[in-house]
C-alpha cells in the first residue's frame, strides 16, 4: 500500500523530490507554498498557500491517516525548510527521507529525518547528514564529512574528507571544498568557487580561491 506525502515548496527542488519518489511506495497528493505567484508543477495535484491553505487542507482529511512530507525549500533557505519541517511534524505529518535510487551511500555513514539526496550522489564513509539537509544532483561527499541541520550541498559540488559544515548554509553548484576546512551556520558558498580555509558563521564567499565578498551579520 502506498503512503500519500504532502510537498512544501512548489519550485525546482519539489520536481527533483517528485522524480525521486516517483515508482516508490510514496503517493504525491498535494503542494504548498507561501508564494501566490506560484503554481503547482505538477497536473492534477492541487497546490494550496501559506499556512492558512494547510489548516484548510487538513481540516478536510482525516487525523488519522499518516500523512508523510518533504520540505522541498533549498538554496540559501534552511532556516526556512527546517522551521516548516517542525510546523509539519507539529501538525501530525511525518518525515520521509526521499533518497534517489541513484545515490550511493557508505554503510557506515549516518544520515537524519528529512534527508534529501538526489541522483548520482555520493556520501562517503563515515560521513554524518544532520536533519533536513539536502544533497543535490551528483553532489559528492567524501570521507568522515558532517553536515549539520538544515544545510544544502548543490549539484555537483564536491567535500573533499573530513570537511564541517555548520547549520542552514548552502554551498553552491560545483563548489569545492578542500580537506579539514570548517564552514560555520548561515554560510552561502558561491558556485564554483574553492574553499581552501575555513569560513566563518554568516559569510557569503566567491571565487577562487573563494574569498569573503559579505557578511549577512553585519
Amino acid at each position: 500500500m502506498k503512503k500519500d506525502y504532502i510537498i512544501w515548496g512548489a519550485t525546482g527542488q519539489a520536481i527533483v523530490v517528485e522524480e525521486a519518489l516517483h515508482n516508490t511506495p510514496y503517493n504525491l497528493v498535494a503542494i504548498f507554498d507561501n508564494s501566490l505567484n506560484v503554481k503547482s508543477p505538477f497536473e492534477n495535484i492541487p497546490i494550496y498557500y501559506g499556512k492558512e491553505g494547510f489548516m484548510n487542507w487538513r481540516s478536510q482529511h482525516s487525523q488519522n491517516i499518516d500523512y508523510g512530507f518533504v520540505a522541498a525549500i533549498g538554496g540559501a533557505h534552511g532556516f526556512d525548510r527546517v522551521s516548516i519541517c517542525k510546523y509539519l511534524i507539529d501538525n501530525g505529518l511525518s518525515f520521509i527521507n526521499v533518497i534517489h535510487k541513484t545515490a550511493y551511500i557508505a554503510y557506515n555513514a549516518v544520515i537524519g529525518t528529512g534527508i534529501q539526496i538526489m541522483a548520482n550522489a555520493t556520501i562517503g564513509a563515515r560521513t554524518i547528514l544532520g536533519d533536513s539537509v539536502i544533497v543535490n544532483t551528483a553532489a559528492h561527499i567524501d570521507h568522515e564529512c558532517y553536515i549539520k541541520k538544515g544545510s544544502h550541498i548543490g549539484p555537483g559540488a564536491s567535500l573533499a574528507g573530513c570537511v564541517t559544515i555548520g547549520e542552514n548554509t548552502f554551498i553552491g553548484t560545483n563548489a569545492t571544498v578542500l580537506p579539514r576546512i570548517n564552514i560555520g551556520n548561515n554560510v552561502i558558498i558561491g558556485a564554483g568557487s574553492v574553499v581552501t580555509k575555513d569560513v566563518a558563521e554568516g559569510c557569503v564567499v566567491l571565487g577562487n580561491p573563494a574569498r569573503i565578498v559579505n557578511h549577512k551579520n553585519k
